[in-house]
């Protein structure tokens, strides 16, 4: 992913909507598949071009209308054609790398959030380690966890780490999605920095879930490489 296509909009407009938009992706998935597919830019060849790739990915068994959501997000914030074409194609690659780092689950939301994740520079890696840890039940909820703890910069290693711990701890949906929420709002109403919130708010939690399995902490040497974190990407 390390060409001009999965690189930024460039648009500060792009980065103050996107996140806020994410849970409305999901909900595209709930649209029946031929209004879901249907994407209309700016012009007639941008119109093709994502056509074409949105046709791909759906015949690939993809959550295609996952690409529709954010090239029409691009439209939105009046990208030019060629970044809304970049912006499909990354998705597309995305939504791929996310299929494969969460095998066995195939559902749309789980793909999709997993996409989300990818494109804040999560690592496969913690994909695939979340989905490990919850091999028969949705992985939806704590990749979208994910994907917000990232979208406020708290550090990919220890965003991963926690909810990584949070499935194995078997904390609910709601759980996770309050601390998630607690999180963001500590960063951006109060002011707190990131990681001290993230820490503060999983400290909390951790005397109300399960002990956490004692293969855990043999697993999980070595297992998550930093990056850089918030990085949104098309």
């Amino acid at each position: 992913m390390g060409d001009s296509a999965t690189r930024r909009l460039g648009d500060s407009a792009y980065q103050a909507v996107c996140f806020g938009v994410a849970a409305l992706i999901v909900a595209v998935h709930s649209a029946t598949a031929q209004d879901s597919l249907r994407f209309t830019g700016p012009d007639a060849e941008t119109s093709r071009q994502v056509a074409q790739v949105v046709q791909a990915a759906a015949a690939a068994g993809l959550p295609a209308s996952q690409i529709v959501a954010k090239a029409n997000l691009a439209v939105l914030v009046r990208a030019p054609g060629p970044k809304i074409v970049e912006t499909a194609r990354a998705v597309a690659a995305r939504l791929e790398i996310a299929r494969s780092s969460i095998k066995p689950h195939e559902l749309a939301n789980d793909i999709v959030n997993a996409e989300e994740a990818l494109s804040y520079d999560a690592p496969p890696e913690i994909l695939h380690q979340i989905s490990l840890a919850s091999p028969k039940a949705p992985i939806a909820v704590p990749l979208s966890v994910l994907a917000q703890l990232l979208a406020i910069r708290v550090p990919a290693p220890r965003a991963g780490q926690i909810v990584l711990d949070l499935v194995r701890r078997q904390a609910t949906g709601t759980q996770m999605q309050a601390l998630g929420n607690d999180v963001d709002a500590d960063v951006r109403l109060l002011g707190v920095r990131a990681l001290a919130a993230v820490n503060f708010r999983y400290g909390k939690l951790i005397p109300t879930l399960a002990p956490l399995p004692p293969s855990s902490s043999a697993t999980d040497a070595g297992l998550i490489q930093s990056t850089s974190p918030g990085t949104k990407k098309p």
